[in-house]
């Protein structure tokens, strides 16, 4: 497979429009939401008091709600094949976020969550390293949900060239063991109601190179502070509005 199961691009459009009907609805919107899930964002106390908590949890409780609506099946929290060590000495078996399964029970893809926006200044991003290290070892597609509460000109920039610079690590440092065929790329935005998408196939038998990773992983948005304002340069990504 050289691109991620149409079911479960199906179902991340599922998942995005569910997260879209939660934000809006939690926000306390006008917008006539569509009642895509069962899905609410809960409300922050003290020093956040009025903001929404935006977390990985709810795009995986998105996601599991537009799995139920594909003939596919799922396991969550599942132990992965090989072994990691991301602390202490020892190597043990790890923890997908969520796999998924065709309709004869063959595992077909490994997703990870993740939300907020990340700074490329920062000293370590090793959440993304770990989960990363995780889709890219394991020999099964990868994808990668992350959503993102909003954004500026600048937001999604510096979540991709994380992430472009977080798998060349784990290439350098594990090389052959390197064992999946492919990562879809999922950015979910939920005050702007807009989503991308990206497969990036990993070439058999070599490490995509650096200046391969920067190039997929690039797309030019214009944004004002709540709407995608203009597609600029979408460099293969599908775009999926609301």
């Amino acid at each position: 497979m050289k691109t991620l199961h149409q079911e479960i691009s199906d179902a991340c459009r599922y998942a995005d429009n569910g997260l879209w009907d939660a934000y809006s609805r939690s926000a306390g919107s006008q917008i006539d939401v569509s009642r895509a899930g069962s899905l609410v964002f809960p409300q922050r106390h003290g020093k956040h008091e009025g903001s929404l908590r935006v977390s990985e949890q709810e795009a995986r409780f998105a996601f599991v709600e537009a799995l139920c609506k594909i003939p596919l099946m799922y396991s969550v929290e599942t132990p992965t094949t090989k072994l990691y060590r991301f602390t202490g000495k020892t190597s043990l078996s790890a923890q997908t976020d969520l796999t998924v399964y065709d309709e004869r029970g063959i595992h077909i893809c490994n997703v990870e969550f993740k939300a907020k926006g990340v700074s490329p200044s920062a000293r370590r991003h090793f959440p993304i390293y770990k989960d990363l290290q995780k889709l890219l070892r394991e020999p099964v597609w990868g994808l990668w949900f992350h959503i993102l509460e909003g954004v500026d000109n600048s937001t999604i920039d510096n979540l991709l060239s994380v992430m472009a610079k977080q798998v060349g690590e784990v290439q350098r440092k594990f090389g052959e063991d390197i064992e999946s065929p492919g990562l879809t790329f999922h950015v979910c935005v939920l005050k702007h109601s807009f989503s991308l998408q990206k497969d990036v196939t990993l070439p058999s038998g070599r490490a995509i190179t650096d200046a391969e990773l920067s190039r997929h992983l690039r797309v030019d948005l214009a944004m004002s502070r709540s709407k995608l304002l203009e597609v600029h340069d979408l460099n293969g990504w599908a775009l999926y509005r609301r």
